[in-house]
């Protein structure tokens, strides 16, 4: 049975759609069968794709609120075992009705554990708030991944948005476990983000990932490209990087 992995942050703009999109196609890549779930209103994953609207028959909208069946709204991307899941929220309208029915806080749960036989891995990629859809991701999955820029800003709220973890999985999901932490947009030419990752290892040791994702341009060129990075640039740091943190998942089973 596969696992649901959560990739959230408090904090916007720590690289949490990059992670989710790179994770899932170096998970692919190994052969692990994928399902990459866009939870975001603003529908970045199905726009790093250039999937466009006409593309998009059903998403996240259509599940939630008209109750379509999950199966009729996954897009084959054409890249071996991984498939994707839009956001597709059309309007400000769709997007309310959306986090009103997310108040039920067991509403992805039920809908996503079915397919967990169908997949080695499903990654959630979340609004960069703790909002409704959010909680219903943490309580939905098994693993929770948090991207952290290099930066003191991030690293000041991490403990806040772990306290918040820990409360909501003790009261909705007990089974809930930080798969880790991953530093991402490390600039080494730039003291303050060395000593900002490495303030990060010493806190919290062992849940950050070995793995570190770089400031790097083809990581940054590949949304307007319409690839992940491994399909642009298989030897990039930004490509063996990602590839380093799916293969350090796979072996912590």
């Amino acid at each position: 049975m596969g696992e649901i992995i959560v990739v959230a942050s408090q904090k916007g703009g720590v690289g949490k759609t990059t992670t989710s999109i790179n994770l899932a196609t170096s998970f692919a890549i190994f052969e692990k069968k994928t399902l990459l779930v866009d939870l975001d209103p603003q529908g970045s994953i199905a726009a790093s794709f250039h999937l466009q609207g006409l593309d998009i028959e059903y998403g996240l909208y259509d599940i939630i609120v008209n109750k379509i069946p999950l199966t009729l709204a996954i897009k084959d991307i054409g890249l071996d075992n991984l498939e994707i899941v839009p956001s597709h929220i059309k309007t400000e309208e769709e997007e309310v009705e959306l986090y009103t029915q997310l108040l039920q806080k067991m509403m992805l749960r039920s809908i996503l554990t079915p397919l967990k036989n169908m997949y080695d891995y499903i990654i959630l990629d979340c609004p960069p708030s703790l909002g409704t859809i959010t909680i219903n991701a943490l309580i939905a999955a098994e693993l929770l991944l948090i991207p952290v820029q290099s930066e003191y800003f991030s690293l000041n709220s991490l403990g806040k948005f772990l306290r918040t973890v820990r409360n909501i999985g003790s009261n909705h999901n007990p089974n809930l476990k930080l798969l880790g932490i991953l530093i991402t947009m490390l600039d080494k030419r730039v003291k303050k983000s060395k000593e900002i990752a490495e303030e990060l290892k010493h806190n919290f040791k062992d849940i950050v990932f070995n793995a570190v994702i770089p400031r790097n341009s083809k990581i940054a060129e590949a949304p307007a490209l319409g690839k992940p990075v491994a399909l642009i640039d298989l030897a990039s740091p930004g490509s063996v990087s990602y590839l380093k943190l799916a293969e350090e998942i796979i072996n912590k089973k």
